[in-house]
């Protein structure tokens, strides 16, 4: 009799590691439909340079974040970003301000100085707290955004801080309704942060 239990215990933990073997990975990434745009520096008045999204510590990690308790993220384990999330907000949060914002050339990363007036600009700073889905059925993008004015006789100086939260119910189950969720309140956060920096403009 122990030597059967032990044979169904062999069995039942076979059955178990090959399920996991067989289980496969799926990969996801913001859909960023791109469509033809180009942009002259003498067609603009202003220049914006988006620095790379900081995102808070494992939510930059491939694994897709869920909130499953107060004080706890899970990362999924087959449920993965087909890119590192800190390049891929940072892709999509360039292009929607570029679309959003035709008098600016809205540009990411280092310096791009092509005039003299150029080194004068604007600078973009993001940090999330929040990117995952939480237990309620909820997409969850929270953080902060701070704007920069450079200027050759005034140096770098911090113009305003903004925080947001934005906790969106998702449309439908699984991976890829919060994917598509996330992606689009995204989209949502930079649409109202280039009104706001239209505003802001000194």
């Amino acid at each position: 009799m122990k030597q059967l239990l032990l044979i169904v215990a062999a069995l039942v933990t076979l059955a178990g590691c090959s399920a996991s073997i067989q289980t496969a990975t799926q990969y996801y990434q913001f859909e960023q439909p791109i469509a033809y745009s180009s942009r002259n520096v003498k067609d603009t008045d202003a220049q914006l340079r988006v620095q790379t999204v900081a995102l808070r510590g494992a939510l930059n990690n491939l694994g897709i974040a869920m909130k499953v308790d107060r004080n706890q993220i899970h990362a999924a384990n087959y449920n993965l970003w087909g890119e590192s999330p800190d390049v891929m907000l940072t892709a999509t949060a360039q292009q929607t301000l570029f679309n959003a914002m035709p008098n600016w050339m809205v540009i990411k990363g280092l310096p791009v100085i092509t005039e003299v007036d150029q080194q004068t600009f604007y600078e973009l700073e993001y940090e999330v707290h929040h990117f995952n889905g939480d237990m309620q059925g909820n997409a969850d993008i929270s953080g902060l955004w701070r704007l920069y004015y450079t200027h050759p006789e005034t140096g770098r100086r911090l113009i305003s801080i903004h925080n947001f939260s934005n906790v969106v119910p998702i449309d439908d189950d699984g991976y890829d309704g919060l994917v598509a969720t996330l992606e689009k309140t995204w989209l949502n956060i930079n649409l109202d942060v280039a009104k706001a920096i239209e505003q802001a403009r000194l």
